[in-house]
């Protein structure tokens, strides 16, 4: 799939699930697709969402699979590009990483919402994965 194209836009879509509950519990402190660092090969890395709360930045990605594909993988790789750039910053404390549709495997959407990257990456605590309707409990409590 082409960037820009329709996996761009589901994205997008996924993105505009998540917003409106911050915009609810952290108005005024969020902002969008914003570079927080570089990616572990070296590319700029846009998060989706950075939330400030009093205790520091936490960046939000938001990762929508609609089929299936190799996302899967990637997401590893994003987990830690994530861990690496919060290690390597006094700006941003924490990662989520939101996950949604129907395009993971079952054995690989269990792996990553049990958060078993921390059982392979030191300081994989840094980052942690959540469905969306866990991660609206944590924002609708002021948890993030």
């Amino acid at each position: 799939m082409s960037p820009g194209g329709k996996g761009t836009k589901t994205g997008a879509v996924w993105e505009q699930v998540i917003r409106p509950v911050l915009d609810i519990h952290y108005s005024g402190r969020f902002q969008t697709h914003v570079t927080v660092g570089n990616q572990l090969f070296g590319s700029a890395y846009q998060a989706d969402f950075v939330v400030q709360d009093d205790t520091g930045g936490i960046i939000v990605s938001a990762k929508w699979q609609q089929i299936r594909g190799t996302v899967e993988q990637k997401l590893l790789y994003d987990i830690a590009s994530l861990i690496s750039i919060i290690r390597n910053s006094d700006e941003y404390r924490k990662a989520y990483v939101v996950l949604g549709g129907t395009g993971f495997s079952e054995k690989a959407r269990s792996f990553l919402l049990q958060n078993k990257h921390r059982e392979i990456f030191a300081d994989g605590h840094l980052v942690e994965v959540l469905s969306l309707e866990d991660f609206l409990a944590r924002a609708n409590k002021g948890e993030l």
